[in-house]
């Protein structure tokens, strides 16, 4: 599904009209201070944290357990952006949410670059830069669709009917990545720069505990959820041969 939309960019068009100037001159290539460069990234990561990297329609579960840890990501500049999952609850059979993920762009940058989602999850990709841009995934992606180039102020919107991985890329910047990661059921979880993680409300039972990142190897460990208790289990990820 697919729409446009002309309309004040979300809650971040602040952030972004306020450095749109710094970004059309990075566009045209003109020299930036240290000063410049440095509260361009701030407002960046200001946006990140702006943003929901998980959207899920969780079910309400009488005793629900949870799961948390940390994820350690070998030769990674921080621990950031691995997803912790579960493969399996029940029958897998969960209704997606209503709520809509946003992927913005701001600074030639995903924001955020990660999301994890459920099968059937609305994306909305909104462009809050002062230059235009083209989302598309490659052919290996779960889901392969290309929204071609649109100016500031615009939104665009693509329905993830779709479980796996999905790369974002840019026609216009080569240097643009960001990924939409999606799942049959609502338990999963992406790390914050520590690597920690929580996965909420968790019918009690055994499961397979699987991990995500876009660099890394994949784990899996097998967890046992008791009622109203935490389970505890951390990994350790390695870079793919």
């Amino acid at each position: 599904m697919k729409r446009y939309l002309i309309s004040g960019i979300l809650s971040l068009s602040v952030i972004a009209f306020s450095y749109s100037s710094l970004t059309w001159a990075q566009e045209e290539k003109k020299a930036l201070t240290a000063e410049e460069i440095a509260e361009a990234q701030k407002k960046l990561e200001e946006a990140q944290q702006k943003l929901k990297k998980t959207v899920k329609n969780l079910p309400k579960v009488e005793n629900a357990g949870s799961i948390t840890g940390v994820v350690t990501c070998q030769k990674m500049r921080n621990n950031a952006d691995a997803v912790v999952y579960i493969e399996k609850v029940g029958e897998n059979k969960f209704p997606p949410p209503a709520e809509h993920a946003v992927v913005d762009q701001l600074n030639l940058t995903y924001v955020p670059r990660v999301v994890a989602l459920q099968r059937g999850t609305v994306v909305d990709f909104p462009n809050s830069d002062a230059v235009r841009h083209n989302v598309f995934s490659p052919p290996t992606a779960a889901l392969q669709f290309n929204l071609g180039t649109y100016p500031t102020g615009v939104v665009k919107e693509v329905s993830f009917d779709v479980i796996g991985e999905t790369p974002l890329l840019c026609n216009v910047h080569a240097e643009m990545a960001g990924y939409v990661v999606s799942f049959d059921n609502p338990y999963f979880a992406v790390t914050d720069k520590d690597g920690n993680y929580t996965i909420e409300g968790v019918p009690p039972g055994n499961y397979v505990l699987k991990t995500w990142h876009e660099k890394l190897k994949e784990m899996s460990q097998d967890v046992t959820v008791e009622a109203g208790k935490a389970t505890t289990s951390n990994f350790e990820l390695k870079r793919r041969r």
